[in-house]
Parts: structure tokens; C-alpha cells; sequence
């Protein structure tokens, strides 16, 4: 059996699996089928979008799904790849590492042929995926533990011309910010792979919590509409205009706050708003101490309040707050 049951050359729209062979205690000979479309019309640009890539972030999940559903591939110039749910154990438990081998598939790139199922699984994705983009988009958001103010995220590169050509894309989605961000496993992660061969990528983060709401899904299927649009497959003649957008960069350590004890957190100030310097963002609850009263949190620096906890328990070192600054200013 192929890795993959797509026929490559093949215009129109086909729609098969991502074959994975996996041993269980309960099941010796498991096939893992990860659903993966395309869609091809002639040559031309080819464009791979994924989604789950951490099983509770559930905007690109849910976005592809419906593109893949809805998308005609007679009004498309050049083929687009589509893997809604990449990491489908941790996507159907809803987890954020697979349940399978307990790991982060986005700390396991470039994968191992011979590993895990994870580690397989990534390797499989930069032999048999990347290699045929022209352009990588992975959709993340803040799965269960954060929660972003919608944005679309890219790397500066050494390359000044690949920078700019990634900020025009992440710009083309349509969120309310484009932010460049290095983040602190930036080299174990599938950017890493897509950055060092030259293409361009694009990732984001849409909200978080573990939810969806009407807003972040909507931004999510125009946006992609958008950005295929920006890359040559669609025509931007019908398509919802965007709001322009502000690019930031997390600027590094310093623009994030951590958590120096357990408490549940009170958000004080609503993410994407503005916020100098020491501002009062939250506060941090007690609840199983009697002698201690809530501790303000304060921003750790001037600029917007990009992320902060998705859920009201934080625990000792969990992130609280992250703040971005203009980008280029």
C-alpha cells in the first residue's frame, strides 16, 4: 500500500489517506488513516494547508474541513493540498500530544522514518508533502492551555526577500495582526523544515480555549479563500475584503509572564488591546490559601496584549500573558 492513495498528476478532486502501519496491544496490524485531499486544475502554483497539528485547536481542524468540502477544483489555477486533521489521534482526544506515544508532533520535525508514530508521522510529512508545495500554511491557536488575539505568525528570515514574501501571505489572511515571532522550540517544529528549503510559510494562532466561536471561524474561511487567492489559485474578485491588519513581533523573552504560583486567573484586560508598561492585566486568585490576598499582574512591557491563559486554573510556571510590540517601527 502507498503511503499516501492521492494520485498526484491527476486534475479534479480526489480525496484519500495518509497511511501510517501502527502495533497495538489491541490491534497487531493497525492502519492510521489520515484523511488528505486535493485539488488540481492544470499547472501552477501548489499550496499545502494543515490543520491539527495539536488536536485542540480546533480552527484550522474545522476550516479545512469545510474547504475541503466546498472548494471547486475547476475555479482553482495549480493544485492545493489539504490535511485538516494531521495529528489525528490527538485530534480525536481531543489533546494537544498524541495519546498514541505521548508526543508533541510539532517538536518532532523532521521526523523519524523509524520512530514513533509521531516521529513517523513528521517524517512523513516533510518526504512526501513538502517536498511538493510551493508554500506551506499550518493553522494552529491556542489549543486548551492559551488563548491569542487572532493573528497570522512568520519567522524573519536571512533571506529579506523570503521575509517579505511570507509577511505579504500572512498579511493577505486578513487577521487583525501579522506577527513575526521566534518561538523557543522554533527549531524542532515544522517552520524550521519548511523555512530551510526555501518555501514560504505561514502558521497562525485563531483564538484558543479548546473553542470556536462564530468570529474566528468566519476569519478562518475567508482568510483561507484570501490567502489562496494571494497565491495565485483563486481569483480575489468575489472574495471578502479584509480589514487591514497591524504587524507586530513578540520582541523575546521579555514580552512573556509566567505564573510563580497556582491560583485561578482573572483577566482584567480583553486580548488585542493596547497596554503600557506595568499595567494592571489580571490578577491571580489564592483559593486554597486563607492568608493570601489576589496578586495584580502586571504586563511585563508596553504594547498589545497578544495571548494570555485559555483556562481560569493556572499552574506554577504556565504562561499568563505574552505581549507584542509594532513590527519595523
Amino acid at each position: 500500500m502507498s503511503a499516501i492513495d492521492i494520485d498526484w498528476d491527476r486534475d479534479g478532486r480526489q480525496a484519500g489517506y495518509l497511511h501510517l502501519p501502527n502495533s497495538t496491544n489491541v490491534s497487531a496490524w493497525q492502519d492510521l488513516r489520515v484523511p488528505v485531499y486535493l485539488f488540481r486544475n492544470g499547472e501552477g502554483p501548489c499550496t499545502l494547508l494543515l490543520g491539527g497539528n495539536h488536536g485542540d485547536e480546533y480552527e484550522g481542524i474545522t476550516g479545512l474541513s469545510a474547504l475541503a468540502h466546498s472548494l471547486d477544483p475547476a475555479g482553482i489555477t495549480g493544485s492545493v493540498i489539504i490535511v485538516p486533521a494531521l495529528n489525528l489521534p490527538a485530534v480525536l482526544a481531543g489533546a494537544r500530544l498524541s495519546p498514541v506515544d505521548g508526543r508533541n508532533l510539532n517538536r518532532e520535525f523532521p521526523g523519524d522514518p523509524r520512530g514513533s508514530l509521531t516521529q513517523r508521522l513528521a517524517a512523513l510529512v516533510v518526504s512526501e508533502l513538502v517536498p511538493r508545495a510551493d508554500a506551506v500554511y499550518d493553522i494552529h491557536s491556542g489549543g486548551r492551555s492559551l488563548l491569542f488575539a487572532p493573528c497570522t505568525l512568520v519567522h524573519e528570515q536571512a533571506d529579506g526577500e523570503l521575509t517579505r514574501r511570507c509577511l505579504a501571505a500572512a498579511d493577505s489572511f486578513g487577521a487583525p495582526f501579522t506577527v513575526v515571532i521566534r518561538e523557543p522550540h522554533a527549531g524542532q517544529m515544522l517552520d524550521d523544515v519548511v523555512e530551510r528549503s526555501g518555501r514560504l510559510m505561514v502558521s497562525s494562532e485563531l483564538g484558543g480555549s479548546a473553542a470556536i466561536s462564530p468570529g474566528t471561524m468566519g476569519l478562518t474561511r475567508d482568510g483561507l479563500l484570501r490567502l489562496l487567492a494571494h497565491l495565485g489559485h483563486l481569483s480575489a474578485a468575489d472574495l471578502p475584503p479584509a480589514a487591514p491588519g497591524r504587524r507586530l513581533v513578540v520582541p523575546g523573552p521579555q514580552a512573556y509572564l509566567h505564573a510563580d504560583d497556582l491560583g485561578t486567573y482573572e483577566p482584567m484586560v480583553e486580548i488585542g488591546r493596547s497596554v503600557a508598561e506595568g499595567t494592571v492585566i489580571g490578577r491571580l486568585h489564592f483559593v486554597d490559601r486563607a492568608d493570601r490576598a489576589p496578586q495584580p499582574l502586571r504586563a511585563p512591557l508596553g504594547g498589545i496584549l497578544l495571548c494570555v491563559h485559555g483556562q481560569g486554573l493556572v499552574r506554577r510556571d504556565d504562561v499568563i500573558a505574552v505581549i507584542a510590540v509594532p513590527y519595523g517601527e
